[in-house]
């Protein structure tokens, strides 16, 4: 006798299965994209500039970095993940078209918002006196886990909000 297990053969097989990363669902592989996105746009544009510099500087160079990354490795990765039966669309920032100038646009107004609202939560933050990440591991407010944490905040709240907003005009 054989000690095989009986396949169901009926069940469709995905092609897309092929690792372990396969398993994990879509929405984490996307918040670690995003994290990881912006935790290494903000060290590089913080800690790898020359000290001259200054912080508004760092911040309009963190702001086109985080643009040109956002646009062009995380959207592109959310659309490439997309499928008929896993919809990660809603997860990207907006719904305007990606060929167009207009979406590099609208990218640009997302992320003023993001960036304006991580700096006065952190700076709200630190004048209660709470402490950072970066307090806690090296003696810097700023830093990339903080910032980048915040940022996976304010990015759940947005596409929420959207997709609240989105099912709400769809009612109606």
């Amino acid at each position: 006798m054989s000690k095989k297990k009986k396949t169901n053969n009926n069940r469709t097989s995905n092609p897309y299965f092929v690792d372990k990363l396969a398993s994990i669902p879509p929405h984490v592989k996307i918040g670690f994209l995003k994290f990881w996105l912006a935790g290494a746009s903000f060290f590089l544009t913080f800690n790898g500039l020359p000290y001259m510099f200054d912080f508004l500087d760092r911040i309009v160079i963190l702001f086109l970095v985080l643009i040109l990354g956002i646009e062009y490795i995380s959207n592109m990765i959310i659309i490439w993940m997309h499928t008929d039966q896993i919809d990660t669309k809603k997860y990207l920032p907006h719904e305007v078209n990606r060929k167009s100038f207009l979406s590099f646009i609208a990218t640009a107004g997302y992320l003023a918002i993001m960036i304006l609202a991580i700096h006065f939560t952190l700076e709200l933050w630190v004048s209660i006196g709470l402490p950072t990440i970066g307090d806690i591991m090296s003696e810097q407010t700023a830093d990339p886990f903080s910032f980048a944490l915040l940022f996976l905040l304010y990015d759940y709240i947005w596409y929420t909000t959207r997709g609240f907003i989105k099912n709400k005009t769809k009612k109606v």
